[in-house]
């Protein structure tokens, strides 16, 4: 890491899946529609359970921010079997 902390992401980015135009493409897709987005997105995960609620926002009084709550993930398979 350079002496002022700051970690470079250049010489990583080119081993990147996802290139900055998508990432931006992304990024406003995900700010337009982020049921929609997430909905497609969580197909990358295995679930035992795939959830039917895929967000659940409440930002009045008690916040609560819930995504994918009655889903059950295969933690292992999705992280260490792949």
């Amino acid at each position: 890491m350079p002496d002022d902390g700051m970690l470079r992401v250049e010489p990583r980015a080119s081993g990147a899946r996802v290139d900055e135009a998508r990432r931006r493409a992304m990024v406003e897709e995900a700010g337009r529609d982020p049921e929609g987005f997430w909905r497609r997105e969580m197909g990358r995960i295995a679930w035992m359970r795939a959830p039917r609620r895929i967000k659940n926002t409440s930002f009045e009084g008690d916040v609560s921010i819930r995504w994918f709550e009655d889903g059950v993930l295969n933690i292992s398979e999705s992280c260490l079997d792949r």
